[in-house]
């Protein structure tokens, strides 16, 4: 049991007390009609009724006000289970964060054109749960799988090559990492698209990544950057460029032998972003695709509103404190 509105029921029912301990007050100070003054006998020669009819009447109109309190609160309980058909295919989107992707062969840079293709991709998506890893040196799920698109294109706004501090490429266990975030007992469809430059640093090998990902599993790798390449600025610094150890500028070329053979894995597709063609419609084809070959089907739990019964007695029982008769004076 869950109450929607409770913080404002509290405040419905703080008001209904200082009410009520303000009503008792304001009547035993300013009292008229007691037994010191008058006599009962006197007090029933001037009204018709008696005191037990009022008093049912105000416990009525006090039970009826509590009740309406309770409906105010939102009252949910239990849950509703109904079949839900859902035709959509589940995404990862594994985002290469390191500081390769700066370089601007591509312009802006690497990492803002994919930051750009990413948001058209999600524009036109529908039904479908997406979620993103970024990773350089280490990873880590960024985003888990939703189809909350709004918060979505907010975290990939998000993205910047200062994500993660530790240096280097570790293309094979940002895709672990990506085959985690799926749900491994559902049908679903389910696809991986990997957007890096290709410049890897790991130790594991081609066939690592082929056993990292099961059959279930699409994978497409997004190639970002040419093969003439670009050094790459320092952002903290201007009009400065990465060294390596040695003294000499960093010139980071797109790898595409790395990312073919990583394509052709697992059922997978090598596109590449290039300076004026968007890549974004490619991408969406492929889903497109995914989403027809599944309907699936399954069931959605939500809590069940009660809010109606405690308002049905709210309303009989201040109606019924309306009929009654609290005496009237005698002429």
């Amino acid at each position: 049991m869950i109450f929607e509105y409770l913080n404002f029921a509290f405040i419905c029912l703080a008001v209904f007390f200082l009410t009520i301990i303000f009503s008792f007050y304001r009547s035993s100070r300013y009292r008229i009609f007691d037994d010191k003054n008058f006599s009962k006998n006197f007090f029933n020669s001037l009204f018709i009724g008696n005191s037990s009819t009022i008093s049912l009447k105000i416990l009525f109109r006090l039970i009826g006000i509590l009740s309406l309190i309770i409906a105010i609160s939102g009252i949910k309980t239990g849950v509703t289970v109904k079949p839900v058909e859902r035709k959509g295919v589940d995404i990862v989107f594994c985002v290469d964060v390191s500081l390769s992707m700066d370089a601007q062969d591509i312009k802006p840079s690497r990492i803002d054109k994919v930051k750009f293709e990413l948001s058209k991709i999600v524009d036109s998506l529908e039904g479908d749960r997406i979620g993103v890893v970024v990773f350089s040196g280490s990873n880590f799920l960024y985003l888990p799988l939703t189809m909350d698109y709004d918060a979505s294109k907010l975290f990939i706004k998000s993205i910047d090559t200062s994500m993660i501090s530790s240096r280097g490429t570790d293309i094979p266990n940002a895709i672990k990492t990506s085959v985690e975030a799926f749900d491994n007992e559902d049908d679903q469809q389910k696809m991986i698209f990997l957007f890096t430059d290709g410049e890897d640093h790991s130790d594991l090998s081609i066939d690592d990544i082929s056993f990292l990902v099961n059959d279930r599993i699409d994978l497409h790798v997004i190639g970002v950057g040419s093969s003439k390449g670009s050094l790459i600025p320092i952002r903290s610094k201007q009009n400065s460029f990465l060294k390596d150890e040695s003294g000499e500028l960093v010139l980071s070329k797109i790898n595409l032998n790395f990312l073919r053979e990583i394509s052709l894995l697992k059922n997978g597709k090598l596109l590449r972003i290039s300076k004026s063609e968007p890549i974004s419609e490619n991408i969406i084809d492929i889903i497109k695709k995914g989403e027809d070959s599944l309907i699936s089907s399954f069931e959605f739990s939500d809590y069940e509103h009660k809010f109606q019964y405690p308002l049905a007695v709210a309303i009989l029982l201040l109606m019924i404190s309306y009929l009654i008769s609290s005496g009237k004076r005698k002429t």
